[in-house]
């Protein structure tokens, strides 16, 4: 009996595909459900995800990093990943990205809170979509405030940085504060002060079974996905 179970677990180890995604850190807590149910669809499908700033991943991409599926924070990276020919189609769009005011204290969930912080916390823009986002915030608001910002490697580290105390205010991703935060700590950015964040993905030339990499891609654009997303405070 144990001889045939044995053999049993070996033919399912042998035919289980693994996807090795990256995933932009705003969507950690998203993707991490959205993984979940598709696993329970898809036993035979294990879906390993990276998480980290888009920007950083890309150089990780672009220098041989073997990422099947890239989701990006938003769409210019799908895109040059695309155009360097490292994608086997073009882009899609996942999930709109939303920005917010994340305060230490509930008494600084005000955009006035961004002028009297002695430090505010952000994504660094040179590698993460909501840093840019944040500089463009700022930018149509007529801040100046480059003296006194906390840069994150990524935008979860931005969050950390207002947990701590480091900063008493950050311009983070509402899908990381969402769900885990109480409300009278944040307020959601009005969306015309920063460009659009298309969160796009794409599968790459490094897809070793296309067909589970195609699964998840349905699934990812599936109402039950959307659901998801939705339920983290993406659009």
């Amino acid at each position: 009996m144990r001889k045939l179970l044995l053999i049993i677990y070996m033919a399912f180890s042998l035919s289980a595909s693994e996807l090795i995604i990256f995933s932009a850190s705003s969507t950690k807590d998203a993707m991490s459900e959205v993984i979940s149910e598709f696993e329970k669809t898809h036993s035979d499908i294990k879906v390993k995800a990276t998480y980290g700033a888009s920007g950083k991943a890309y150089a990780q991409l672009s220098s041989g990093l073997e990422y099947e599926l890239f989701f990006s924070a938003d769409e210019s990276y799908a895109k040059r990943i695309f155009s360097d020919g490292l994608a086997l189609e073009e882009p899609k769009v996942y999930a709109n990205g939303v920005v917010a005011l994340y305060a230490h204290d509930a008494k600084d969930t005000s955009l006035e809170a961004l002028r009297t912080a002695k430090h505010v916390s952000i994504a660094n823009p040179k590698v993460a979509p909501y840093g840019v986002s944040a500089m463009q915030i700022l930018d149509s608001l007529g801040l100046d405030l480059k003296s006194k910002l906390v840069q994150g490697d990524n935008i979860a580290q931005s969050v950390q940085f207002v947990d701590s105390g480091a900063a008493e205010v950050g311009l983070v991703a509402f899908s990381l504060i969402k769900t885990t935060k109480d409300s009278s700590h944040y307020l959601v950015i009005d969306e015309t002060l920063h460009a659009p964040l298309r969160q796009s993905f794409v599968i790459t030339k490094y897809a070793k079974d296309l067909a589970s990499a195609k699964l998840f891609e349905e699934f990812v654009l599936s109402q039950k996905a959307k659901e998801i997303f939705s339920k983290y405070g993406f659009k």
